[in-house]
């Protein structure tokens, strides 16, 4: 593994020219050239005859004309193909009068005063592409500065707006357009084992088996250095990174690395070099910030369950003490209303003493309704699908809503923090049915297989889900985040389904 270094000039305008030529044979200026150079041979030969005498009617003053015309051909050529297409004719005109300087000038020094003209009429068409080809260049400097500083904003975007997949596949693929490469990978350093990579990205996409990331994987342990541009065989080019933002390892630890598979038929300098660091810099900073993210968004969603679980803690100790305090006082209340009922004349029993035993009644059955939403006791003892049918019962007698169960499977109990989750999910969604989707009838389906999957289903008037669910959260609508963020405390995904006028489904699965 070495520096990169100048490419030699020859070998890769060989190999450009021989990687066009089936491009330059489909196009209609290549053959308005071949067919300019072989009139003007044409012509050329007519003269040499005539003046052979073997051919009678051509004006004496033609006789060297047709070398001058050759400039036509090569001036097109020019023109079109910059220095390259005019020395190729050129050449290529220098060859087809080789015949006739051989056959009709052999003796004396007509032959090199034939070869004199042919050489000044290239010259000329060379001399005329010049200007051209430096006007050519430095159009293509403009162009690929234009396209490096498009890449560069690109990347700059990508890399605020983006999730980290996504901008490492959108700067690859720019990559490898902007620079003309066969491929190009993004690997960073595997956290279990920091001397060797694991790749994050390739492009094309199955370039897997390719250079770039086979050579990088297997000669990790040199890149000691970041900020360099180093030469891997086979025509690999690596820049070692630091991911480690915003506290960079003071030595320059390199923790990623971007591989770049060179196209043989096109030189590299120092901007392609430059460009290259500049990509891997903002690569490391994606990373990294994309790190820094998944670190936040971790505690984030620690502190959330440790609250959630908090809650639920809570609101078990609350339940109980309603059940079995306020409760029972309610029922020891009623029961010494029913007594001095029963002491007292039924005929002259007060008005105030029926109303006190009617509100009794309906605040205890208020007390024990609040106590099993805020956790049934059923769920813990009996597991969920008792749960689920006690609630399917309790909303069907306090809705007009027709609410149905159904479980498929083997039903089995399952992690108490899964039992839970699901019910509460199940809860909440049952609870915005009845309360936004204006339905008459609802299914709950619980299925047990190889993951555990809750579904509610009903025939509302549905709405229109926003891509994210976040997004729910600017406009006060938290229920449906709510169950997201509960799904995703058991490692459980959540999907909801629903059209403008078609009802809504809600799905929850849990991996066993």
């Amino acid at each position: 593994m070495t520096t990169a270094a100048g490419t030699d000039a020859l070998p890769v305008r060989v190999a450009a020219l021989a990687r066009n030529a089936p491009q330059r044979l489909r196009e209609r200026p290549f053959w308005i050239i071949q067919a300019g150079v072989l009139s003007v041979t044409a012509l050329h030969l007519l003269a040499e005859l005539w003046g052979e005498g073997l051919v009678e009617g051509v004006h004496p003053a033609l006789h060297h004309v047709p070398v001058i015309l050759y400039l036509a051909p090569i001036a097109y050529a020019s023109l079109r193909y910059g220095i390259e297409g005019a020395f190729l004719t050129g050449v290529w005109a220098a060859v087809l009068t080789v015949p006739n300087v051989v056959i009709f000038h052999p003796h004396d020094l007509e032959w090199l005063t034939e070869l004199i003209y042919v050489a000044v009429v290239v010259a000329a068409g060379i001399t005329m592409a010049v200007p051209v080809e430096r006007e050519r260049r430095q159009r293509r400097r403009a162009e690929a500065t234009s396209r490096r500083l498009t890449l560069l904003n690109e990347i700059a975007t990508l890399t605020l707006t983006a999730d980290l997949q996504h901008t490492l596949d959108g700067t690859l693929a720019s990559l490898v357009a902007v620079l003309d490469l066969e491929a190009a990978c993004v690997a960073t350093a595997n956290p279990d084992d920091p001397a060797s990579l694991s790749p994050l990205a390739r492009h094309p996409a199955d370039s897997g088996a390719g250079a770039p990331v086979d050579l990088c994987l297997q000669q990790f342990s040199p890149l000691h250095e970041t900020g360099q541009v180093l030469t891997i065989d086979a025509g690999v080019i690596a820049v070692p990174f630091d991911t480690d933002l915003p506290d960079p390892s003071p030595s320059g630890r390199v923790t990623g690395v971007l591989a770049v598979q060179l196209d043989p038929a096109r030189p590299r300098g120092p901007d392609d070099h430059q460009l290259l660091i500049g990509v891997a810099n903002q690569l490391a900073t994606a990373v990294a910030n994309a790190r820094l993210r998944d670190l936040e968004h971790d505690r984030v969603r620690s502190y959330a369950r440790l609250v959630t679980w908090a809650q639920e803690e809570e609101r078990k100790r609350i339940s109980r003490e309603l059940h079995d305090e306020a409760a029972q006082n309610l029922v020891a209340i009623r029961r010494g209303l029913d007594t001095l009922a029963s002491r007292l004349d039924p005929a002259g029993h007060p008005a105030e003493l029926r109303q006190l035993r009617t509100l009794t009644g309906e605040t205890l059955t208020g007390v024990r309704r609040f106590s099993r939403d805020l956790r049934p006791p059923v769920l813990d003892d009996l597991g969920l699908v008792s749960a689920l049918e006690s609630l399917v019962d309790e909303v069907s007698r306090r809705t007009r809503l027709g609410v149905e169960l159904a479980v498929h499977g083997t039903p089995a109990r399952v992690a108490a923090e899964t039992e839970l989750v699901l019910f509460r999910i199940g809860q909440a969604a049952l609870h915005n049915v009845g309360r936004h989707a204006e339905a008459t009838r609802a299914t709950v389906e619980l299925h047990f297989a190889d993951d555990i999957r809750l579904t509610i289903t009903d025939d509302g008037r549905g709405f229109a889900p926003p891509e994210q669910l976040t997004q729910l959260a600017g406009t006060g609508k938290l229920g449906l985040l709510g169950m997201q963020e509960r799904a995703h405390l058991v490692g459980a995904e959540l999907e909801i389904t629903s059209h403008p006028g078609h009802g809504t489904r809600v799905a929850v699965t849990v991996p066993r």
